[in-house]
């Protein structure tokens, strides 16, 4: 009999990244959940199939294996603190209770790095709904990408077993996904060398709406992180299932 995918439900959206990166490691999204109306219009486009809603606080959400998500981190991160506007507020709870109320199995927060203790509170809160929890940090550049983007993911599991599983399969699962995106060029100079990102060929100069789209672009793709770094952490959970 054919085994079932494991299904996700992909918090605090964007515009997709991480659902991109879980289906190459054989997972299946079934819902979004994403508050900017544009970036829930590009996520129709490419998913017309996976139902999304608007707001975390009120998400119920479906039966599902995994939840997978960043809660916005303008009130936690470190450069909330440098320019004096940390507050600690944070969208957390909400996902949190999400990830009980559907039954998930694995709970992946994904954050940048240098807030210690509000990865601590999360860890707590977790492990107090029943979950273990590892905390994994790499970067895009692991990956083969040519920037940095360090970022913490918190990978919490109902089983400390399934988790031990999927922490040996860190390294391996980093190097495959290197791999396959050399293969797939993904990094390759010449192609990201034609990208238009020069402001006369984006419309900068009159503000019309190829400069607007071009922001929102830009802004997503400033808060979403490549593909290949939740496909780390789905192919990790993958050998341990």
């Amino acid at each position: 009999m054919k085994k079932t995918a494991m299904r996700a439900l992909d918090l605090f959206s964007c515009i997709g990244c991480h659902t991109i990166g879980l289906g190459r490691a054989g997972i299946k999204t079934i819902g979004f959940c994403e508050i900017n109306s544009w970036r829930r219009a590009r996520l129709e486009e490419i998913y017309p199939e996976v139902p999304i809603h608007d707001d975390i606080r009120t998400f119920i959400g479906i039966q599902a294996d995994i939840v997978i998500g960043g809660p916005p981190c303008q009130g936690t991160s470190v450069i909330a603190a440098v320019q004096g506007y940390r507050t600690g507020e944070s969208l957390w709870p909400y996902m949190l209770r999400v990830g009980i109320n559907v039954g998930a199995e694995w709970i992946i927060v994904e954050q940048p790095p240098g807030n210690a203790a509000w990865e601590a509170e999360v860890g707590n809160d977790l492990s107090h709904a029943g979950y273990h929890v590892a905390r994994f940090v790499f970067g895009a550049c692991d990956v083969g990408a040519p920037y940095i983007r360090r970022r913490v993911f918190l990978v919490a599991c109902t089983s400390l077993a399934r988790l031990e599983v999927a922490h040996s399969a860190i390294r391996p699962s980093i190097a495959r996904v290197a791999r396959e995106a050399i293969a797939r060029c993904d990094w390759n100079p010449d192609k990201l060398a034609t990208l238009q990102v020069d402001a006369r060929s984006a419309d900068e100069f009159d503000g019309g709406p190829k400069s607007k789209e071009r922001r929102q672009w830009i802004e997503a793709l400033g808060d979403s992180n490549p593909p290949h770094m939740a496909e780390v952490i789905g192919r990790m959970i993958m050998a341990a299932t």
